[in-house]
């Protein structure tokens, strides 16, 4: 699964990721294929391979995945048909929330940062599984449930369904889909291809030595409403304060961050996440490029 049980963790201090995948390497090779790195209001965790499945999963909110090393793919279910989304070496893919997606991993030495809000009070996941993986018309089973940690909650319910008629028999019962789900599939958007993070990078070069804090779902007119997404160049200074957390990573470069009365260097590949309702101010270096991402709930 994309999830493993862990509890909640917060980070102290900015973390290289190249170092840090090193360091926790075996986690990222079957049985485990998984490491969570922080999860509080939202989860930021790197996922390895090979690893594959056959269910889906939908959810009220949608996940941010960036593919830092080898490719994976995303079988999507989008306008009410299977969608094969590809997401390559340095490729970025923000998926919306309600819309079916089975992440599938068969590269060994892969590895991905997802990201993704916790559940709110009242939100239930599903997983869902078709009676044919490749035409996905057809619901063979599905099951809502209450997640708080994928890793420990998803497997009751995997369980369930390998002792159930419908995987014996391949065909859907009476029972097989709940009459009155707590909410609607989204059936009507179409999602974007993953772009080229570091392509659009290299075509955005004079913009972004400008200091220029660029919007890019904006930028490609994307239809998620949860995620924010900035890419930001230097010499700039910004600051905030968001309600929900919000993700640094220093793509390039370095920069200067501080927070909670104390300063917090970001050298080139260090990422960090500022708590909710904390101000921050972030004074980045000549040719240096972050990335910024935040997640909050639909209202």
């Amino acid at each position: 699964q994309e999830a493993m049980a862990a509890p909640s963790t917060a980070m102290a201090a900015p973390i290289v990721v190249n170092d840090w995948a090193k360091e926790n390497e075996h986690c990222f090779a079957p049985p485990i294929c998984n490491k969570l790195m922080h999860k509080s209001q939202i989860t930021v965790m790197f996922v390895g391979g090979p690893n594959s499945r056959k269910d889906f999963h939908i959810e009220e909110g949608g996940e941010f995945f960036l593919q830092l090393r080898g490719a994976m793919e995303l079988p999507t279910v989008q306008q009410g048909k299977l969608k094969r989304v590809r997401i390559s070496e340095g490729h970025l893919f923000v998926l919306p929330r309600r819309i079916p997606h089975s992440p599938q991993r068969p590269e060994a030495g892969s590895l991905g940062l997802v990201i993704e809000r916790c559940r709110e009070d009242g939100e239930l996941d599903c997983l869902r599984w078709y009676t044919d993986f490749d035409v996905c018309e057809e619901v063979l089973y599905e099951r809502y449930f209450r997640c708080e940690d994928l890793g420990r909650d998803l497997v009751p319910v995997v369980k369930q369904f390998l002792a159930s008629p419908e995987n014996e028999t391949g065909k859907p019962t009476a029972t097989s889909i709940e009459p009155n789900p707590p909410f609607e599939q989204d059936r009507s958007t179409l999602v974007p291809d993953p772009i080229n993070l570091f392509q659009w990078i290299d075509a955005n070069t004079q913009r972004l030595a400008q200091g220029e804090v660029i919007d890019l779902l904006k930028e490609l007119e994307h239809p998620d409403k949860e995620f924010t997404v900035h890419v930001v160049g230097g010499v700039s200074e910004q600051s905030g304060c968001r309600q929900c957390e919000t993700f640094l990573y220093q793509l390039r470069g370095k920069s200067l961050l501080t927070e909670g009365g104390a300063e917090k260097a970001l050298e080139e590949d260090a990422c960090y996440v500022v708590p909710a309702g904390r101000e921050y101010t972030i004074r980045r270096e000549k040719d240096s490029v972050g990335l910024v991402v935040a997640q909050s709930k639909v209202l």
